[in-house]
């Protein structure tokens, strides 16, 4: 399964757009602004439902105009439609015809992962990050994770809200009730996202390390942080007068991180921009590999600014890291062509496409 055909128009700064992408690696380039990450980041909206750089929708609508729409037909016959209005402030997604009511029922027909100049925070920045990329290999590759997360942020948000309506021996008892529902949906999120770092995640990244050369590979290590220190149970009933105090909850999976280290030493305090980068690289391989691994399933693998944010060492290691994997279709974007011939020589159907003004041509 892979994107064939794309279609939308009213999208960023593009031009109506309407495109036949290859099974293998596709290539966008132009000029900065030109509109190649506005592409990228069309298609990205279209299967999974959300932007990779912002999570306003309306700022996805082109300047002057009140709604976009994009369509994508992929190889199985699959149709897929959306559209979203500035107005009314409503995004309506259709499959094969039919209107759909989650985005999770399309977010996991072909999953979608974008390495993007966003993407290389990953170690420096804050637990959310991390949670996130755990939470979308889980999302794939677990059945019931999706349940299990859609649970807890559920409660969670329940817990707050009777956290913030204030204290009384009538709350504290209430809270007592939501906290039997909390805890055994917090460790069902907490043993999985714990069983993934510790199991697949870390093996596929320490062997990714390794065939790449990295210069600390042998003590590289990632660890899951539950969110909570103890146990969870005890952990909720010490600190019910201090979170109805602070109007939330302080402990639980909201607050997990996977602790990239090296040496025991974060990784973030040690390694140069450079190392970090290759680090990434290697963690987003490790997902796409486990995803196929696990599942079997085809996947979009789209690089943003490929040219730019990696060396020509680490450029030909991830394509032909993702070219071994099998069935992953891949969309990239660069500003020169010539950047990146050496290494698409290999792909039987390479697609070359230019942007310029938001305009698309295919090169012939």
């Amino acid at each position: 399964m892979y994107l064939t055909n794309l279609k939308a128009s009213k999208f960023r700064n593009l031009s109506s757009v309407e495109v036949i992408l290859g099974p293998d690696i596709n290539v966008v380039y132009g000029d900065n602004a030109a509109g190649k990450s506005s592409l990228l980041e069309l298609i990205g909206y279209l299967i999974s439902g959300r932007s990779f750089r912002t999570s306003k929708h309306g700022l996805l609508v082109s300047h002057d105009e009140e709604q976009l729409s994009a369509f994508g037909e992929f190889s199985n016959g699959f149709k897929l439609g959306v559209s979203f209005s500035k107005k009314s402030k409503v995004k309506n997604v259709r499959l094969n015809g039919k209107n759909v009511r989650t985005l999770s029922e399309v977010a996991g027909l072909y999953p979608v992962q974008v390495i993007s100049p966003e993407s290389y925070h990953l170690v420096d920045s804050g637990p959310l990050e991390r949670r996130k990329f755990l939470d979308w290999l889980l999302f794939h590759v677990e059945h019931s994770y999706s349940e299990n997360w859609q649970s807890f942020n559920r409660l969670l948000k329940q817990r707050n809200r009777l956290l913030r309506s204030g204290p009384s021996s009538s709350k504290f008892n209430e809270l007592e009730s939501w906290d039997i529902a909390f805890l055994n949906s917090a460790m069902a999120i907490d043993g999985q996202r714990r069983k993934l770092v510790e199991g697949a995640l870390s093996s596929s990244l320490r062997r990714l390390l390794e065939s790449v050369n990295f210069e600390f590979s042998d003590k590289v290590s990632i660890a899951y942080y539950s969110g909570f220190t103890g146990d969870l149970s005890e952990r909720l009933q010490q600190t019910r007068q201090s979170d109805f105090i602070s109007g939330s909850t302080q402990y639980g999976p909201h607050k997990s991180d996977m602790r990239i280290k090296v040496d025991k030493m974060l990784a973030k305090d040690v390694l140069s921009r450079g190392q970090k980068k290759v680090l990434i690289n290697c963690l987003y391989l490790a997902q796409t590999e486990i995803l196929k691994r696990i599942t079997d399933k085809d996947s979009l693998f789209m690089i943003d600014d490929f040219s730019s944010e990696l060396d020509v060492l680490n450029q030909g290691f991830l394509l032909d890291t993702l070219q071994r994997q099998k069935n992953v279709q891949i969309i990239l974007s660069c500003l020169q062509p010539d950047m990146i011939k050496p290494f698409i020589k290999e792909y039987n159907s390479t697609m070359m496409f230019h942007v310029e003004h938001g305009v698309i041509s295919k090169e012939l």
